[in-house]
């Protein structure tokens, strides 16, 4: 993947199969079976969903980024 699905940065890393990394909005996301899964990682470490609906990915990616305090 080129590019990050929720905010659009080029800045992407691969850390494990199908699963991605965004340095620019620290979202990390799974693709497969033609659906992409997005989610924010938490202060801990941990990740949560960040979409729980399956919507189409131009809805996503057009969304403002917003960061929760953490």
């Amino acid at each position: 993947m080129n590019s990050c699905p929720f905010c659009g940065a080029r800045e992407v890393g691969r850390i494990g199969r199908e699963r991605y990394y965004c340095r620019d909005c620290c979202h990390e996301w799974t693709r497969g079976g033609g659906e992409v899964k997005i989610y924010e990682v938490m202060s801990d470490g941990s990740v949560e969903p960040l979409i729980t609906e399956c919507e189409p990915i131009s809805r996503v990616v057009s969304r403002p980024a917003v960061r929760r305090a953490g």
